[in-house]
């Protein structure tokens, strides 16, 4: 009487598999192939679809081999042998070792193989050969995928897995990405509670409580998707969640791929690779968020900033108040009823700096009165250029800017072309490598003052024809102007105007406002405008200062 042997047929297809070699397909021509052998009985059938034939962590595989060592079946049934993997070491270790250790029968039907069958002279040299070949054929199709994949890359086409969180596919095209409305308005709401103080963690929790999905939850709505180290039927939001959404610059609309990579086609274990590597495209998909709000959120997430007790968000000065002597952050202490911030090197063991004392509510009083005077400034310059936009294109000089424009910035390529050409002529004899040096940081100075000159003709452009930009003076004026009626100092407000407060011996205090170069800027535009107004015009105008 025959034995009997209990079997798992496997199947295995990777990304880049035709149809031919679908999952169905295999697991068809298996169950034909058994039909015809009648002491074997199919107990299970695995499949893993989409995985490389190079790596062997792959979950039915794991599975079956689970099955293997539980005496469960002892006979694998395969299309052929590069189903089993692409791995010519590893194949040849199942076919050798392993299988053999557990008195495994492997069956590979289009290859003609059965392990129960002696083997002749032809297949030793045949079957290792006939690996070698399918793992030549990994590597092959491993550069050509990666090959594609860079190309698309730097073109600026989405590759990912996964479309990061408030952003899907598009339709038309799956590599480029559209906002998702729901989740982008999630995204939106992170950035505008951190804005106003809310920390990570109570962000987190404030969208768990409403039961609103994780980026995770989102992923498993259209795939089989399953978060590592997951223990909980839900993944919920945590404060790592929402602040690698806070620091992630996809949301203003930048796509930065290729952070990381694997050394070759048989190791799949990932390595970061180095900034320069990156493929960094900008403006490559409509932004959820814009760049200013995600460079203060930025700033905010590089502070040391911690929650007031029992509030949900923190103080208004925290972390941006700094020693004008040591550069330390300035503490929040309480001494008796009153709060004061003293200067965090004044509190260590080995004192390095004085505690530059100040009185938490005389400081918020100041900085609120320097905020409430900027903020008259930028009305009256709001009123100034209103007057301005009324005066005809030609009188506020915008084809004259956009015609210096057009010129500094043939300029800049034109310093940029004969920058290029010094390498060759210091090949070829024509200039000494001192000179090559010489004229080389000669070149890069002017290139870098032409484009200072050209960043200031783009500002006065954007400032008169007040677009959308973050630059447009429209837009940052009312960065202040919202908070003009405004009685008492917010976090809001502090993150949304100020850089930082630095304190001095004896209290003085200095405080950087956002927007002050934009400010500086739009004065003297102005007082030139409204000058050459009034003189051609024949009227008196203030303009204010």
């Amino acid at each position: 009487m025959q034995p009997i042997f209990y079997a798992s047929a496997y199947a295995r297809t990777s990304k880049d598999d035709t149809d031919s070699s679908s999952i169905e397909n295999q697991i068809d021509l298996i169950r034909s192939y058994v039909k015809l052998i009648p002491e074997i009985n199919i107990v299970s059938e695995r499949e893993d679809n989409g995985y490389s034939g190079i790596d062997f962590d792959r979950p039915d595989f794991r599975e079956m081999m689970k099955d293997i060592e539980a005496g469960k079946i002892n006979c694998v049934i395969v299309k052929d042998l590069s189903r089993l993997g692409r791995n010519y070491i590893e194949v040849g270790e199942y076919m050798e070792e392993i299988f053999p250790r557990y008195n495994v029968r492997l069956i590979a039907c289009n290859d003609n193989y059965d392990s129960l069958n002696p083997r002749s002279d032809a297949d030793e040299i045949l079957i290792p050969f006939r690996n070698l070949i399918n793992e030549q054929y990994a590597r092959d199709a491993s550069g050509k995928i990666r090959a594609i994949l860079s190309d698309k890359r730097r073109k600026g086409q989405f590759v990912g897995a996964f479309a990061p969180y408030g952003y899907k596919r598009c339709e038309d095209d799956g590599h480029r990405l559209v906002i998702d409305e729901h989740p982008a308005g999630i995204v939106r709401y992170m950035f505008r509670r951190k804005i106003e103080g809310m920390s990570q963690q109570k962000i987190a929790d404030s969208l768990n409580e409403i039961v609103e999905p994780s980026p995770a939850e989102y992923k498993k709505r259209d795939t089989n998707y399953k978060a590592k180290f997951q223990t909980k039927p839900r993944a919920l939001w945590s404060a790592v969640a929402v602040g690698r959404i806070l620091s992630n610059p996809v949301y203003t609309g930048v796509l930065v791929q290729g952070r990381q990579t694997t050394p070759n086609y048989k190791v799949k274990r990932r390595i970061d690779c180095a900034e320069d590597d990156w493929d960094v495209i900008y403006d490559a998909h409509e932004p959820i968020i814009s760049k200013r709000d995600f460079s203060i959120v930025n700033d905010l997430l590089r502070q040391d900033t911690r929650t007031a007790p029992g509030k949900e968000v923190v103080y208004p000065l925290s972390g941006i108040v700094f020693c004008a002597d040591c550069g330390n952050n300035m503490v929040r202490t309480k001494s008796g009823i009153k709060h004061y911030y003293i200067c965090a090197s004044s509190r260590v063991k080995n004192k390095t700096c004085t505690s530059h004392c100040i009185q938490e509510e005389k400081l918020s009083n100041a900085v609120m009165d320097i905020i409430t005077r900027q903020i008259e400034l930028t009305l009256d310059i709001q009123k100034n250029l209103n007057y301005v936009k009324s005066l005809p294109s030609q009188q506020r000089g915008i084809e004259k800017l956009t015609a210096q424009l057009a010129d500094r910035e043939e300029e800049i390529k034109t310093n940029k072309r004969y920058k290029r050409s010094l390498y060759e002529d210091c090949k070829n004899g024509f200039i000494s490598k001192e000179d090559y040096i010489l004229f080389g940081n000669d070149y890069t100075e002017r290139i870098k003052e032409l484009q200072q000159a050209a960043a200031r003709l783009r500002g006065e452009i954007e400032m008169l024809l007040g677009d959308d930009s973050d630059s447009s003076a429209d837009k940052w004026l009312s960065h202040f102007i919202q908070h003009r009626y405004t009685k008492s100092l917010t976090r809001q407000m502090t993150t949304n105007l100020i850089e930082q407060i630095e304190v001095f011996t004896g209290k003085r205090i200095s405080v950087s406002l956002r927007y002050q170069d934009k400010i500086d800027l739009s004065q003297e535009i102005l007082d030139n405008l409204l000058f050459q107004s009034a003189v051609k015009g024949g009227v008196a105008v203030n303009a204010q200062s």
